[in-house]
């Protein structure tokens, strides 16, 4: 199917992540002219050098309000204007609830919520004022389904999607739409890590932990990165066109309620 994102201009915060990186590899097959955003520019200009007619790569700290306005101003500036944003940004760590500090929650929302809310400020007037645009959040299915080891990213998905629905509202009559996927864990170094800590815990191999996890998925596997980034080619593009304000939830059947 073609997406008509060809020459479509997308500004993708959290790039250099493993999501980020397939995010940008698929709107790049689609022909989209992608600014790569992330903290780690190194490994974005790695990247970018792949694809230079598709990709430019800016350094990012969604930390910070002022580095945050300053890295996309330049990515609209370099593509002329932007079409789409896209934010696959953030990941918190877990945790046993009342052995997680103040500090501890602070870093954990900072990038995942507050980075994509100062993104998002700085992206919504931009769309307002050209009267278009396609906004897609990669938030995950513990918004919905929150493990109680997991509860700090659950807390900061959660509001994400308050945000989507709530934003939805403020941006459709400009011709603007905002979704988000929530995506169930996918094979990376981080979910390598979270079995390693499960076997620990449960006092079994972290094969074990991930079979006694996958138990609870209808389809029995995880997800790769290329999967969730298909549909998130799809949420950016104008096949969606009449979808704002949802999320669609890309968990291999883990997730019990809609």
């Amino acid at each position: 199917m073609d997406l008509q994102l060809s020459g479509k201009r997308v500004v993708l915060c959290g790039a250099s992540g493993v999501l980020g990186r397939a995010i940008a590899r698929t709107l790049a097959a689609e022909g989209a002219q992608v600014a790569l955003l992330g903290r780690d520019l190194a490994r974005l200009q790695v990247e970018a050098m792949q694809r230079p007619t598709n990709f430019c790569a800016i350094g990012c700290d969604l930390g910070s309000a002022a580095a945050t306005a300053q890295a996309i101003e330049e990515a609209i500036t370099a593509l002329g204007g932007v079409d789409v944003f896209i934010s696959a940004a953030g990941a918190a760590q877990g945790g046993v609830f009342w052995e997680i500090d103040d500090a501890a929650w602070q870093r954990n929302l900072d990038i995942k919520l507050f980075g994509t809310i100062r993104a998002l400020r700085e992206i919504a007037p931009r769309m307002i004022a050209q009267r278009g645009g396609r906004i897609v959040l990669v938030v995950g299915n513990s918004a919905r389904q929150p493990e109680p080891r997991m509860l700090p990213g659950a807390a900061a998905n959660a509001a994400l999607l308050a945000i989507v629905r709530g934003l939805a509202e403020e941006l459709g009559p400009h011709g603007v739409a905002i979704n988000a996927v929530n995506p169930g864990p996918v094979r990376s170094s981080r979910w390598d890590t979270l079995m390693q800590a499960a076997a620990k815990r449960e006092g079994c191999t972290p094969a074990e932990a991930e079979a006694k996890f996958l138990e609870k998925t209808a389809l029995r596997r995880l997800a790769t990165p290329e999967e969730i980034a298909t549909h998130v080619a799809f949420l950016a593009s104008s096949m969606a066109a009449h979808l704002t304000g949802t999320s669609l939830t890309i968990d291999g059947g883990s997730t019990k309620s809609p």
